[in-house]
């Protein structure tokens, strides 16, 4: 059972923290989409220059320039686009939470874990249930809306001792 949910201020074992509260990530993802976009333009631009001459060596350069500056520009903006969002995988069989990055062409990337019983606690309200990890940091909030999967997590923290 896989369930997205919002994350705050978790700071999973991992390279980087799932969510970056701060907009520098922001402001460079946006950059590198505007060097793409002008190196990108700016490829363009080089054959479509007034005067432009059509001399064999003139054009071997601009095919070289402009060659470099589309495979730039275009490597620059594929790079901006941000990470997937992490996913929760709660097990409860194995009675474990995992938070997960899904990867392209990559095997998937396991940010955090911790089991039932190393949970600080869990809080159950309706269908929706918050998870905090091992820290006492605020893990996930999971909103289930099949009743057996409801009922299996629920069964599962409660045995682990985490939920009243």
């Amino acid at each position: 059972m896989t369930e997205t949910a919002e994350y705050m201020n978790a700071q999973p074992k991992a390279i980087e923290p799932v969510s970056m509260v701060d907009g520098g990530r922001m402001i460079i993802r946006g950059t590198q989409r505007l060097v793409g976009v002008s190196l990108t333009l700016a490829a363009l631009g080089l054959w479509l220059a007034p005067g432009a001459t059509w001399e064999s060596d003139i054009m071997l350069f601009k095919l070289i320039l402009s060659l470099s500056a589309v495979i730039a520009g275009l490597g620059l903006i594929s790079q901006s686009a941000g990470q997937r969002a992490p996913e929760i995988e709660i097990d409860t069989i194995r009675r474990e939470v995992r938070l997960v990055r899904r990867q392209r062409g990559a095997a998937d990337q396991i940010l955090q874990s911790c089991s039932f019983a190393k949970l600080a606690h869990a809080e159950q309200d309706g269908n929706t249930v918050r998870l905090w990890d091992q820290a006492g940091r605020f893990l996930a909030e999971v909103k289930l809306t099949d009743r057996a999967s409801l009922r299996s997590l629920v069964t599962g923290l409660r045995d682990a001792g985490k939920l009243a």
